[in-house]
């Protein structure tokens, strides 16, 4: 335990590193359980450290097999941030993401590209007279300045490219990532030219999705096809490395205990260490189900690519994906319990139980589906209204609408280009609403805006 020259112990508050946010700046407090900006509580000039000249950057590509493999690449670390973009204030990376729907059956690559110049940091901190004024009222200083404070902050950008490449068992998703290897191991002309063969050998699709924080605008004139990802990533790299100064921005903040400035302990420290175990808790259990919830999904969305004999049927991962629900439901039930009261958090079973209900819930199938090896009995398909790309790839977010995939339908993309938001259907051939069987092709036009 240590004290400050005030004589105030830090108690359990520690250090963190979080994703930039909305309001995150400079001596900002900030709320320990949610990550919700409080008000100016800390003063002192942010300076770069001495002889910190250039930059530093590192590049990783991997396999991506859950939502915590993805979150790495990102930079999160859910468990230690309590989940913050989970249960508290909105991240763009937790939510790129959990969006991104990974699962074992196919193969996701993640590249990763990260530039970090000199990181700016309060050295002298100070709390700001207005709350110097506060110190000896504890619970209002918490409620209005919170117990942390933005202190330092990491500079530069972070940019992920996310390469789907669309497989039906795990073990096709091994062959196609051992034959890639040795050649996507640098951002070239070859890793882009090999993964096009495999995918093309293996006759299977591919979807690609961008996250970045800083760098010049990143768009996509046609997910499907990895080499403008790979360019993508050039692009970011090269002008990051050109112009730094223009393209860098905050990434990423350290958060400091508001104790080292002789700011006051807080008057329930006890209650917010328990309420952050209960949050690593909820944090771990939510990336577990959503592994399971994605890969649930993704056998029920495919149904007919895969032979159902030895296996609980369609009907019971239904129940399965109903099961996974409700105890998401639950979990985010307890984190905010535990951040509006910490005194009163409680594990998640035991939140359950106080709430008429049990968890877990949801039992994994014992044994899935095997992919089939022949191809599958058409069935008729009637073709959805799909008004955007992304939806005729991965579908809607709440399962209204179907992706291609899903339906066992092929689609042939022809980008126009023209006016309007990048990736907007014009046409479609046969048309929405038209009765066609599965393992037909669906002729889609779709918006090309260069300045979109």
């Amino acid at each position: 335990m240590t004290t400050s020259s005030a004589g105030l112990s830090t108690g359990s508050q520690h250090q963190m590193m979080v994703p930039d946010a909305l309001g995150y700046d400079f001596g900002i407090g900030i709320d320990p359980l949610s990550g919700d900006v409080k008000d100016h509580v800390v003063a002192g000039v942010a300076t770069p450290p001495q002889q910190a000249d250039g930059s530093s950057q590192g590049f990783v590509v991997s396999r991506v097999t859950s939502i915590h493999d993805l979150q790495t690449s990102l930079g999160i670390d859910a468990q230690a941030t309590y989940g913050f973009g989970a249960f508290g204030g909105v991240s763009a990376q937790f939510s790129f993401s959990e969006s991104s729907h990974i699962h074992a059956s196919s193969l996701f690559m993640s590249v990763a590209a990260t530039i970090n110049l000199a990181n700016l940091s309060i050295d002298d901190c100070v709390l700001t007279p207005t709350a110097a004024a506060m110190v000896d009222q504890p619970e209002v200083f918490a409620e209005r300045y919170g117990t942390l404070f933005a202190r330092a902050v990491s500079r530069g950008g972070v940019f992920v490219g996310l390469i789907e490449v669309q497989t039906y068992s795990e073990d096709d998703a091994t062959k196609i990532e051992a034959s890639l290897k040795g050649s996507y191991g640098f951002f070239s002309a070859s890793a882009s030219t090999s993964f096009k063969n495999v995918c093309q050998d293996s006759n299977v699709s591919v979807y690609c999705r961008i996250y970045s924080a800083g760098g010049p605008k990143i768009t996509i004139k046609d997910p499907s096809d990895p080499s403008e990802l790979l360019q993508s990533a050039n692009d970011w790299m090269s002008a990051m490395h050109d112009d730094p100064t223009a393209n860098a921005r905050p990434y990423q903040w350290l958060l400091s205990p508001l104790s080292i400035v002789e700011g006051p302990l807080p008057p329930n420290s006890a209650d917010l260490e328990h309420a952050q175990d209960i949050l690593r808790t909820c944090a771990t259990a939510r990336l577990t189900l959503l592994d399971q919830l994605n890969q649930l999904c993704w056998y029920r969305d495919h149904a007919t690519h895969y032979d159902w004999s030895k296996s609980a049927s369609p009907t019971d991962f239904a129940r399965f994906i109903a099961d996974v629900q409700t105890d998401l439901d639950t979990i985010a039930s307890c984190a905010s319990g535990a951040i509006d009261h910490p005194a009163q958090a409680v594990m998640p079973s035991d939140w359950a139980q106080g709430h008429g209900g049990t968890f877990p819930t949801s039992v994994p199938p014992s044994i899935f589906p095997e992919e089939l090896k022949s191809n599958p009995v058409p069935v008729p398909v009637v073709l959805p209204h799909w008004t955007f790309g992304e939806d005729i790839e991965i579908g809607s977010g709440d399962g209204t609408i179907p992706s291609a995939s899903s339906l066992g339908l092929n689609v042939s993309l022809d980008w126009v280009v023209g006016t309007g938001i990048t990736g907007t259907v014009i046409s479609m051939t046969p048309k929405p609403g038209d009765t066609v069987m599965s393992g037909s092709t669906v002729f889609i036009s779709l918006v090309n805006n260069p300045d979109n």
